[in-house]
């Protein structure tokens, strides 16, 4: 098939019959710039508009679409059946059009609501202060806390945030979440508590374990605190009453938020801690005299099978568009 012949031909019959691109795109109802296109040998009319096409420039198809004029009333086998490829040709091209035009579409569809998903599912901003408190305050399902953001430390992709409370002096809490490849957070947990001492949590991010310790209640008179802890193997301790702590750091000034790393294989006693002045153990007893009660705690958590759901929907997502896309392309 000669496109550029064929519009050669197609303008030639035009001029013929004194028309214009404008009046025969008009006839057709199409523009005039798909006129101009097929007489540029472009693109091809639709195969749907040469009856009409035909009929305006006074040709039969078989003329059209060998691009001359055929003399006599019969018409040659042969260029009947080149009409007839042609004309399959031109119905192919454009059912392969409409097929990757549908494959495309899935294949957009597909990666747009898998990225709404994701970008709904990390949707915190953690840019500026105040849009971190109100994600924090938001997240409280258990209690809610008028959140006061004090410190905030990242490791690899998590970010813990030390926050106090305004309405409740003394109240600390530590928000963990993790950040998405688009910038976004969303959250894990927030633990919150009126602990009048020290807090802290293990965590384990990536293959590394950490100690993570926090406070926001001053201490006077104490420079230094452990966390106990035991190594395991196997399930089996190698102590249960270690003479030291696992984790021993310099106390500061509250609010502080510490992150350090420790054996993978340390089990934490995260409620065992023990508390040093000038280099002496200070008991328990005297902490209360001096500081007083521990407190409770409480927790905003989202649990695992939740968090890897998101994934189950994304898979969910793409393996859907793979099956539209491969239904087009078929």
């Amino acid at each position: 098939m000669d496109q550029e012949k064929i519009g050669s031909f197609i303008r030639e019959l035009r001029r013929e019959k004194g028309l214009t691109q404008e009046s025969l795109a008009e006839e057709l109802g199409v523009s005039q710039r798909s006129v101009s296109r097929w007489e540029t040998g472009k693109t091809m009319p639709d195969y749907a508009l040469l009856p009409a096409l035909c009929e305006i420039l006074e040709v039969n198809a078989a003329e059209l679409l060998n691009a001359r004029r055929i003399e006599g009333e019969s018409v040659a086998k042969n260029e009947v059946t080149a009409a007839t490829r042609t004309l399959i040709a031109l119905a192919g091209d454009k059912k392969a059009l409409r097929r990757l035009l549908g494959a495309v579409i899935s294949a957009v569809l597909t990666i747009a609501c898998a990225l709404g998903l994701y970008a709904g599912e990390f949707s915190v901003s953690v840019d500026s202060t105040d849009e971190l408190e109100r994600a924090i305050n938001d997240y409280h399902f258990v209690a809610e806390v008028n959140a006061d953001v004090l410190e905030r430390k990242a490791l690899g992709s998590r970010l813990f945030v030390l926050y106090g409370d305004r309405d409740r002096p003394g109240l600390c809490g530590l928000a963990c979440l993790e950040k998405g490849a688009l910038g976004g957070y969303r959250f894990l947990s927030c633990d919150d508590s009126d602990e009048r001492w020290i807090c802290a949590r293990a965590v384990t991010v990536g293959r590394r374990q950490y100690c993570v310790s926090y406070g926001v209640n001053d201490l006077p008179g104490i420079d230094a605190y452990g966390i106990c802890g035991m190594l395991y193997w196997d399930g089996e301790s190698a102590a249960t009453d270690p003479p030291g702590p696992a984790v021993l750091e310099e106390y500061t000034d509250a609010p502080f938020l510490h992150i350090t790393e420790i054996n993978k294989n340390m089990m934490l006693w995260t409620q065992r801690i023990r508390y040093y002045a000038q280099g002496e153990e200070i008991s328990a007893s005297e902490m209360r005299d001096r500081y007083g009660e521990r407190g409770g705690e409480t927790s905003s958590g989202t649990g695992s099978a939740e968090l890897w759901l998101f994934y189950v929907y994304e898979g969910l997502v793409f393996l859907l568009g793979f099956v539209f896309v491969r239904y087009f392309l078929l």
